[in-house]
């Protein structure tokens, strides 16, 4: 037996499984020959919210946070070598309530000769993480890493022969690893797992009871105690054995949370690690980056998580840990990118330290690029362009960065190119290739899905490799357009504009607006995510959706949401000038931060919106800044930078001004609360009793595993369908007559009697005394 099957534990299969594995997942995914033709032709219907679950999606790193799910660019993981790529693709099972994947794999010689792709592995997830996800090549052109997981199961590391297609499990970690980095060869894997979960009731606990440290109120209520902090772990890849790997103290920084950023040298021995700061150095104040300075603002509790990060070496053998750069990393996006030699190493995205930049506005507002050498710590400057990675020739000898698209950086997209030279850096004025071999992009539009589509940018030749949706064929989907208008403080807005599916000019038609983003190249057919918004099953149960992207311009100033609250009003009114809205049905729909924006307009605008919903968000309210305070310090600190101070003494006075939960007396607009966890269950507590107390209309729905981007198919269309229906019932006085809630729609009628009660009421209290 050698080596390589040594450390890894094999994943038993019978040929028989396998073979119904890869058929069925070629199958699901409609790449089957003449999948498409052989559907059987009928009249288009418009499209609802299990049409948007089921829809292929490009899966990958980043997507289960990305706009619509998916990936737009950056998902095609090539061999070091070039020869072949894989992709991932998920797809959502109503049927199983999963998340299926698959990782296809495809020769790049023949990409432009219809190629059906070899299905390495096909995995399914019943939770809310990926079931395959992180990518990454070995240097042998052959093995394939990456992080995932089966039905019921906790994530691992896995890997697959692209040749065999014998996939193996590297890992069985008790926990759930959440990152991890591999030298060049698979000898050396540092991973990021999950810290176990004690519960709260002991022996010990029973005898004496429970003092309350750091915790969040919903852990002692649920029994366990959660610790976001990142245990790392070094797998030894020839036994196939991990041992811990701790990180020094004086680095002052730790691991916190599920998005991490590190990456091992080929050779294994060094760990480039960028550290969430225990402590931030008050020189750092000098820095003008306007995100970082807002964070640099803020007053959290000593030894606590600062959401600032600043790269360390860690030594993988002793654990020694030394400061990389003392500087920043942007919040605008940090590459690491290692030299052959292992001894040098190129960070994107990072501020200069402070000697360096003292003196010079540019360099304490601007990144930069700059190499370090591991062995003294000294660095140099190559670029005064932020840029990002974007990958090596397939020779090796030159690196390839594009301009970062940030604010105040170039707008076009601008390559530059270097080259280790012994124990420098070079940059070169041009590639050593005239261009990639071939390029692979997700072809789309506003009213186009994504396509996967090759092209040879030497010869322009061009096909698509992949149609991920052939159904939609089927579906009549609301025509998307893109509108423009001025903003509050004459900020030009681009939005979306869906129209119903079957829309007849000259009529009037309800609006639900949409919050969060906005796309002018992509096909989005929920929104922005995947919680609560539903465009195109709106657009097909006839509604105008409006699509509106945030500004950050005024981010977590007491001018937040009064200016975007104006913004939403004109783009309203741009609507309303086109002749095709009826102003007396309007709706709105807010997800985590701009729930923030929808309480405060439900209180505050000049519209009357005639239904809303709010999903897992914030609303910059008393209650959930006391529900956060103790175990998120950080967040908590968000609300009084909008509310203008610590909610005590004088300063109790803004809150009473700003923060909408102190003005829940002037919402009559029918509201859907949706908590898609037991952590924000209670944060989103007070408008829920405030509203129901106070007789207005208001419905909580709660997902007890549920989390913040909808994930789980049946999560999502409760919380999609939810939404959908309650715009239906309030703004066009429709129930949903295909899937009847008897139970649901009686609730909502004892609300509307309630409302026009209240109304009734207001309107006598309002008649002269005769």
């Amino acid at each position: 037996m050698d080596s390589k099957r040594r450390r890894c534990v094999r994943v038993r299969r019978t040929t028989a499984m396998q073979a119904a594995a890869l058929l069925a997942a070629i199958d699901l995914l409609g790449f089957a020959p003449g999948a498409a033709a052989k559907q059987q032709k009928a009249m288009k219907h418009p499209a609802t919210e299990e049409d948007a679950i089921r829809m292929v999606r490009i899966a990958g790193t980043g997507s289960i946070s990305s706009y619509a799910g998916a990936l737009t660019e950056d998902f095609a993981y090539f061999s070091p070598n070039e020869q072949q790529f894989v992709l991932v693709l998920k797809k959502g099972n109503l049927e199983r309530n999963t998340n299926d994947y698959s990782l296809l794999l495809f020769k790049t010689k023949e990409v432009f000769a219809s190629p059906k792709p070899k299905v390495l592995a096909a995995l399914s997830s019943s939770s809310n993480r990926e079931a395959i996800t992180d990518v990454v090549w070995l240097s042998d052109n052959d093995t394939v890493l990456f992080r995932g997981e089966n039905p019921g199961e906790t994530s691992q590391l896995y890997c697959v022969s692209a040749t065999s297609g014998v996939l193996r499990k590297l890992t069985n970690q008790a926990t759930n690893l959440v990152e991890f980095s591999s030298d060049a060869r698979g000898h050396t894997i540092v991973y990021a797992a999950e810290k176990p979960k004690p519960k709260v009731l002991s022996e010990q606990s029973a005898r004496e009871g429970v003092v309350v440290a750091n915790e969040d109120m919903s852990e002692l209520l649920m029994g366990v105690r959660t610790d976001e902090i990142r245990d790392l772990f070094v797998l030894d890849g020839e036994t196939g054995k991990s041992r811990p790997l701790s990180i020094a103290a004086e680095l002052h920084g730790t691991f916190t949370g599920n998005y991490l950023h590190f990456s091992l040298s080929p050779d294994g021995r060094h760990l480039v690690a960028r550290l969430n700061l225990l402590e931030v150095p008050p020189s750092w104040r000098n820095y003008r980056q306007p995100l970082l300075a807002r964070i640099l603002d803020r007053t959290l509790p000593k030894n606590s998580p600062t959401w600032m990060f600043r790269y360390a070496v860690i030594d993988t053998e002793s654990g020694a840990g030394r400061v990389l750069l003392d500087g920043p990393v942007s919040y605008y996006g940090s590459d690491v990118v290692w030299g052959d030699d292992s001894k040098s190493a190129l960070l994107t995205g990072v501020l200069l330290p402070l000697e360096v930049a003292a003196g010079n506005p540019g360099r304490l507002t601007n990144p930069r690029v700059v190499a370090v050498d591991l062995d003294i710590l000294a660095f140099e400057v190559l670029s005064d362009d932020d840029l990002r990675f974007v990958g090596r020739e397939s020779n090796g000898q030159q690196f390839i960065f594009e301009t970062r698209p940030w604010p105040g950086a170039a707008s076009s997209r601008e390559f530059r190119y270097f080259r280790q030279s012994d124990s420098h850096w070079v940059k070169e004025a041009s590639p050593t290739r005239a261009a990639p071999f071939i390029l692979v992009t997700a072809q789309q539009d506003l009213n186009t899905p994504p396509q996967i589509t090759v092209s040879d940018p030497q010869t322009a030749r061009k096909a698509t490799l992949l149609d991920l949706n052939p159904q939609f064929r089927e579906i009549e989907f609301g025509r998307v357009e893109e509108i423009s208008f001025v903003g509050a403080e004459h900020k030009n807005v681009h939005a979306g504009l869906y129209f119903p599916s079957r829309y007849v000019a000259g009529q009037k038609y309800p609006l639900v607006v949409q919050t969060h983003g906005f796309d002018r190249k992509s096909f989005w057919i929920d929104g922005s995510f995947t919680t609560a918004f539903a465009a195109q099953a709106l657009a097909g149960r006839g509604f105008l959706v409006l699509q509106v992207p945030d500004i950050h311009d005024w981010d977590e100033t007491p001018a937040e949401a009064p200016n975007m609250m104006e913004t939403l009003e004109r783009a309203v009114e741009y609507v309303d000038s086109l002749g095709c809205l009826d102003r007396d049905r309007l709706g709105i729909t807010g997800f985590s931060r701009t729930a923030f924006y929808v309480h405060y307009m439900l209180e505050h605008s000049k519209l009357h919106f005639g239904a809303a919903v709010v999903a897992d968000g914030s609303d910059g309210g008393y209650s959930q800044y006391l529900q956060f305070l103790n175990a998120h310090s950080f967040t908590a600190s968000d609300s009084e930078m909008l509310n203008g101070g610590v909610p005590f003494g004088s300063a109790l006075l803004f809150w009473l001004r700003r923060s909408p939960e102190f003005s829940l007396d002037l919402v009559k607009t029918p509201l859907m609360l949706q908590s898609n966890t037991p952590e924000f269950l209670a944060t989103m507590w007070a408008p829920f009793v405030g509203l129901k107390r106070l007789g207005v209309p208001v419905e909580l729905v709660f997902f007890p595993t549920g989390t913040h981007i909808m994930e789980k198919p049946w999560d999502r269309l409760v919380s999609e369908g939810a939404a959908v229906d309650w715009f239906a019932f309030w703004l066009k006085e429709k129930e949903n007559g295909d899937t009847p809630d008897t139970e649901r729609y009686r609730r909502w009628q004892a609300l509307r009697n309630l409302q026009a009660d209240a109304s009734h009421s207001a309107l006598t209290a309002q008649r002269p005394e005769k």
